[in-house]
């Protein structure tokens, strides 16, 4: 019988580039409505400040993670954290956490209702932590 786990974590890995690939990319085509979105967020100014470059590179980083396969679980791994993180943080506004709910989201997420953001972030998230669990434990 074929193995198809190493197919399954090639498929996750394409998720998550085109996800990472699709969030920097719509952060670098449009900085200012980007830095305008972090300004208003529930977080303080200065955290923006870092936001506003570091996200961006980050994003671009675990790209690089996830296409090399000595990085990708670790790729995996930061993908998990920076969505879980997205998740929380999400979950505050869909649970009536914070006094505004602004998010600095590009493209498809922008339009998107708090529920349903948070449902496809806790998606991606399982995604992410499926894609760990079988690099570390579905392949010989």
């Amino acid at each position: 019988m074929m193995n198809i786990i190493p197919f399954f974590i090639l498929v996750i890995t394409a998720i998550l580039i085109l996800l990472w690939a699709y969030s920097a990319i719509s952060k670098f085509r449009d900085l200012p409505r980007f830095r305008r979105g972090l300004r208003s967020q529930a977080f303080p100014k200065w955290i923006g400040k870092i936001v506003f470059w570091t996200l961006p590179v980050t994003e671009l980083a675990l790209i690089v993670l996830l296409w090399l396969p000595d990085t990708r679980l670790l790729g995996m791994y930061l993908s998990a954290l920076l969505m879980l993180t997205f998740t929380i943080y999400i979950g505050g506004a869909v649970y009536g956490f914070y006094d505004r709910y602004p998010c600095p989201c590009g493209g498809i997420f922008r339009g998107m209702k708090w529920n349903t953001h948070f449902k496809v972030n806790f998606i991606l998230t399982c995604i992410s932590v499926a894609g760990i669990l079988l690099m570390e434990f579905g392949t010989n």
